[in-house]
């Protein structure tokens, strides 16, 4: 059973939070309390799979609430937008590294573009010929738990106008996401009420080996053939297989130019090697 002393409760702490130091006043004595929370996400992060390990769904849906947790506190790291009238937690790179350290997460600042580490927020058009876009600066960290994706780095980037659209990828609906200040973005939990919404469940990607596992938990393998594919093809006309591997790897739209804000992702699964 996990402990009562829950993600929520620092969700909710966050929010009624109005003082000066965040970290000092909310986060530290919430990890003070949290001991048994620590214990069990660390345990979680050393669970071996074939090659995905177990989760259950109580489970699940706490490592959501530690999302949104994580969700309120890089809202300071973006720039203002649309939700910008409350600019976030008032905390530093150094206390967000240090309260992820203590949880047992760890930071990545990858130097090459990944879709699986990396959230687009800014981009801009570069007259290079490189197929790989080039990050520009780090608004904040990838965040693991062991081989599980438990945050996507927040960058600026240029690439060459074949690789990518600028205008699509930093402005097009982000999904899986909770709160961003300056995109629109949407999970499964926006709409529901106060109590039924912390009963999501937390989109697992892992990285193992030389292998990227996208949404393991979605219905639709995208990788299949035959008589799976026309199942899986039916699941959602509006777009191709294509479109939808570039939705669900990229969480947005990077190169595709359909409407992108009423749309169904979660029940598709993908995996891909890294070379």
């Amino acid at each position: 059973m996990l402990n009562q002393i829950s993600f929520r409760d620092l969700h909710d702490a966050l929010l009624a939070h109005d003082g000066e130091s965040v970290y000092a006043e909310v986060l530290l004595p919430w990890l003070r309390t949290s001991g048994d929370q620590q214990t069990w996400l660390r345990s979680l992060g050393h669970r071996e799979g074939e090659p995905v390990p177990l989760v259950s769904l109580e489970e699940s849906w706490e490592l959501y609430a530690l999302s949104r947790v994580l969700d309120l506190l890089i809202l300071g790291f973006q720039k203002p937008g649309p939700d910008a009238g409350w600019e976030g937690p008032q905390i530093s790179m150094d206390e967000f590294l240090k309260f992820i350290k203590v949880l047992g997460l760890r930071s990545l600042t990858p130097a090459s573009f990944s879709p699986f580490h990396h959230e687009i927020v800014d981009a801009r058009v570069s007259d290079k010929a490189s197929p790989v876009p080039e990050i520009i600066s780090c608004r904040w960290p990838c965040v693991m738990l062991g081989n599980l994706l438990v945050l996507r780095g927040g960058i600026e980037l240029e690439a060459n106008a074949k690789v990518l659209d600028p205008d699509l990828a930093r402005s097009t609906t982000l999904y899986w996401a909770y709160r961003r200040k300056a995109r629109p973005h949407r999970d499964l939990s926006h709409g529901w009420g106060s109590n039924s919404q912390w009963r999501t469940a937390f989109r697992r990607d892992y990285a193992i080996g030389n292998m990227q596992y996208f949404n393991v938990d979605g219905k639709y393998d995208l990788h299949a053939k035959g008589s799976e594919l026309k199942e899986v093809l039916e699941a959602c006309p509006e777009l191709t297989l294509d479109e939808r591997i570039e939705l669900l790897t990229n969480r947005c739209f990077i190169r595709c130019v359909k409407p992108h804000d009423d749309l169904l992702p979660y029940d598709d699964r993908f995996q891909k090697i890294v070379i």
